[in-house]
């Protein structure tokens, strides 16, 4: 299931939801769709002046891109802009896929008026999450550490690799307490790792591009406990599930930012060995108790993590009735927009604020400590190059000509 297909899916399930009316009237607020990545439109204005003229007094819903939070994001760029001067009182509410707040720290994208929906999946039904099978595998990684160029340049890559290294050490002792598969971010490798996580108690996902991952989606719709390693990852979704309840967070950030670092200081994977190694330990010595608590809170979430195939098909256990997926979610969100925000949706935009002027700060410190730490091993290697190598000194008596 590739990422940017989840705005087609959106547009088709909403085309035929029970709860889609052509009587403007009637309506809570009207649906569009952004450019198309790619297209010739995608850099123009969104028609944000044509939608309001179609749809006065009225909040705007904008299916765009599926990703919010990356530098290649696929959004259509001026609905992201002016956020902080509308604010909740903005006409356009935007729906993407993952939250803003991880690449865009100097940006305003986090204070735009926004509705965010669950990744796509490969499930189209959360029946797995609650059949009792059989798991053989404590642990699995479903993941690349390699080709992910916004993921190697903010230093998660070296979670990752350090993730994937212990997970193989773990599987030398007991090839069944932890087993990788390679997948990358197109789906190449999905199935083997689809069928990994059936067969798996915990799942291992730590962010990549963004903290977002369909893996998340997949590990719940397929029974498999996602482990996560950003704070940031427990809110995801919020409307959708309580992923505290049905997670399992080890938190790598660095101790110095107070809110959670949004990216590592340290992008070597040695320095994260240790941390790996006492997580699979935690992970493989978690009591029997424990780990049936959390695989029902699973069963619980995976209904509204689905994008089925038909209105009501997310079958039993949803939290908005016995059959609402991912999208009767958003409709139910959708109806109770109005033009003036609500008094929740006043109070997330100054958490956002201030969320945002912390971050900025954060930032400017580990940019801070980052130059400073360049500086000293730029030095130290200036030294060293000064001292010639016993090869260098060989070369220098050898002959010329």
């Amino acid at each position: 299931t590739h990422w940017r297909h989840l705005v087609p899916v959106l547009i088709h399930r909403l085309a035929r939801h029970s709860g889609r009316t052509r009587q403007l009237s009637a309506a809570s607020c009207c649906v569009v769709a952004s450019p198309p990545f790619g297209s010739i439109a995608a850099g123009r204005d969104c028609n944000r002046a044509d939608w309001e003229r179609l749809c006065p007094g009225k909040p705007i819903v904008a299916m765009d891109g599926p990703d919010a939070d990356g530098k290649r994001d696929s959004l259509c760029a001026p609905l992201w802009r002016r956020c902080r001067e509308n604010g909740p009182r903005d006409a356009i509410v935007r729906v993407s896929g993952s939250p803003p707040g991880l690449v865009d720290i100097d940006g305003t994208r986090s204070l735009c008026r926004r509705l965010d929906v669950p990744y796509l999946g490969h499930a189209r039904l959360p029946l797995a999450a609650a059949r009792p099978a059989e798991r053989t595998t404590r642990i699995a990684y479903a993941g690349a550490v390699w080709g992910h160029l916004d993921s190697e340049a903010m230093g998660f890559n070296a979670w990752r690799r350090a993730i994937r290294d212990e997970c193989r050490r773990q599987h030398d002792k007991d090839s069944n307490s932890c087993k990788w598969s390679w997948v990358s971010m197109r789906g190449s490798g999905a199935p083997a790792a689809l069928t990994l996580y059936a067969a798996s108690t915990f799942c291992l996902q730590p962010p990549g591009d963004t903290i977002s991952r369909s893996g998340i989606v997949d590990a719940v719709t397929l029974g498999c406990i996602p482990v996560f390693f950003h704070p940031q990852q427990r809110e995801l979704w919020t409307d959708h599930w309580r992923a505290a309840e049905a997670s399992v967070l080890f938190d790598w950030t660095p101790a110095a930012w107070a809110e959670g670092a949004p990216q590592p200081l340290v992008k070597d994977p040695a320095v994260y060995a240790a941390r790996a190694a006492a997580m699979m330990a935690e992970l493989i010595a978690m009591p029997a108790e424990r780990v049936a608590a959390l695989r029902e809170a699973v069963a619980r979430a995976a209904p509204a993590l689905v994008y089925a195939a038909s209105e009501g098909g997310g079958q039993a256990g949803g939290t908005r009735g016995a059959s609402a997926d991912a999208v009767d979610h958003l409709v139910a969100r959708m109806r109770a927009l109005r033009l003036e925000p609500s008094t929740e949706e006043q109070a997330r935009y100054e958490q956002q604020l201030a969320r945002r002027a912390a971050d900025r700060v954060a930032h400017k410190a580990r940019r801070a400590e980052h130059s400073a730490w360049l500086a000293t091993r730029n030095d130290t290697l200036g030294k060293r190059g000064k001292e010639r190598s016993p090869k260098a000194k060989r070369l220098e008596r050898r002959p010329k000509g």
